[in-house]
């Protein structure tokens, strides 16, 4: 009777042991982009089988049916993608773009987490379908590049009693110059890179929804956000910093991944841009930098920055290591960076400005209201449309709609421009000039008649926001 009840309690620890490991995250495949559906579906069946062999992961419940859902719809949609994989059940989905060229394929294949819509991973090969084993090579192929790399397994002992009496050889240490500490290169990051991110994609959206004709749409997408954000990172790196390349590397990744998550209707959406970073968590960022960083220089040590006796101080609460928080008072002044882009983007944002006030010499009750938007082009040249109530002409009422080139000197501005007046078709020249103090405006405006032979002199005030 003992020795049943001891059968029996190994059996079931043994089952409560299996069950109680953690299981695999759940992964979907959807495969676009082959003219031949059939291409789609079996690369995606064989990519998730290379996938699921590795024990990382495991297969939705139904791999086909959300292969199919897609099959007429909007395929470059990632967001859309990955809330249906969220549906059946999945922690991440691997997307995978096919582009025939030459005859071959030109594969690319996005590794997202569920949860954010973030693109872990972007890697690319290039084939030519001629077999099914040619299908296998490129599943394959993708799997390894995705998956994380094995654990080298250790090395044998050696039973031979001679060579358990050979010296080992004694490598000579790396001897370090200089030692730097990675959570020091961490709290900088952590500190000016999402601004950094924030202003480069600004920049890239304003670029983006700017017309050609006034100089608009110059910038490559994937070559300016790298190399903005690049920039930004190499100011934080010190000099001749362990692993440069490498941080660089996952930077690139890094920028693409949001890149990705910002593309809708088969392009690049600047709105979707500007959301996706202002959400994005660059806790991962940062821990690839920490492992990319791994080096006989680096030390891993905690780090707390000078507090400054004088100026603005703002509190902040940052996570520096695994194991306990650090308290910091930074000043922003120490960041320069920061004020710069800031005072930028105050300088390059768009306003709006109300404005009233007398016109035609202040006879016949004449006056004005309007509504100005002010979007400068660059700190020099500006575009003001408009709404203005205007009565003119003897106590006659008009609603213009005037569009103004505005030559900004300081606070000094030159205006011209032309107008359309309703209801009948009012139409003519405007000139004015006009002062910026703080956020009042005061000046002068004068009209010039082309369908009727009037002129209207105004004076005016306002305020910007």
């Amino acid at each position: 009777m003992k020795i049943l009840t001891k059968i029996a309690f190994v059996a079931v620890f043994g089952f409560t042991l299996c069950f109680a490991q953690e299981a695999p995250e759940k992964l979907a495949v959807y495969v676009y982009g082959a003219s031949d559906a059939g291409i789609n579906k079996s690369l995606g069946n064989k990519l998730l089988v290379a996938m699921s062999q590795s024990g990382e992961y495991a297969e939705i419940a139904d791999p086909d049916s959300f292969q199919d859902e897609f099959s007429m719809s909007d395929k470059g949609d990632i967001a859309k993608i990955s809330q249906a994989a969220k549906r059946h059940g999945a922690d991440y989905v691997c997307v995978v773009s096919m582009n025939e060229v030459l005859g071959a394929y030109s594969i690319t294949a996005r590794f997202i987490k569920i949860v954010g819509y973030q693109v872990i991973k972007t890697v690319s090969t290039d084939r030519a379908f001629k077999s099914l084993e040619d299908l296998t090579a490129a599943s394959n192929e993708l799997a390894h590049q995705l998956l994380p790399p094995l654990v080298a397994p250790p090395k044998e002992e050696k039973q031979s009693t001679l060579l358990q009496h050979e010296e080992t050889p004694v490598l000579p240490q790396k001897q370090c110059v200089k030692t730097y500490n990675v959570n020091e290169l961490l709290f900088k990051l952590k500190e000016n890179f999402p601004n950094q991110l924030k202003d480069c994609s600004s920049k890239l959206a304003k670029d983006m929804l700017t017309p050609a004709t006034l100089g608009g749409k110059k910038l490559d997408p994937k070559s300016f956000m790298t190399q903005c954000t690049m920039d930004g990172i190499k100011k934080k790196l010190p000099y001749d910093f362990p692993g440069t390349d490498k941080i660089i590397g996952s930077l690139t990744n890094f920028v693409q991944g949001i890149l990705n998550s910002a593309f809708a209707g088969g392009g690049l959406d600047p709105k979707k841009l500007l959301s996706v970073v202002a959400s994005i968590n660059i806790e991962n960022f940062l821990n690839d930098v920490k492992k990319l960083t791994a080096d006989a220089c680096v030390v891993n040590e905690p780090y707390e920055p000078s507090i400054a006796s004088t100026g603005e101080e703002e509190y902040r609460i940052i996570t520096e290591t695994e194991t306990e928080l650090l308290v910091a008072y930074t000043r922003r002044e120490d960041y320069p960076d920061n004020n710069e882009n800031n005072s930028d983007e105050e300088k390059n944002s768009f306003s709006l400005g109300f404005r009233g006030g007398l016109n035609s010499y202040f006879v016949h009750g004449n006056f004005h209201i309007s509504m100005v938007f002010d979007i400068p082009f660059n700190d020099l040249l500006h575009l003001q449309p408009g709404l203005m109530f205007i009565r003119k002409y003897y106590n006659k009422n008009y609603i213009e709609l005037p569009l103004l080139l505005s030559l900004k000197l300081g606070a000094f501005r030159v205006n011209t421009g032309a107008y359309l007046g309703l209801p009948d078709m009012d139409r003519g020249l405007s000139e004015g000039i006009g002062f910026d103090i703080g956020m009042f405006y005061i000046g002068a405006f004068y009209e010039y008649g082309l369908a009727y032979p009037f002129r209207t002199l105004g004076f005016t005030l306002g305020i910007n926001f």
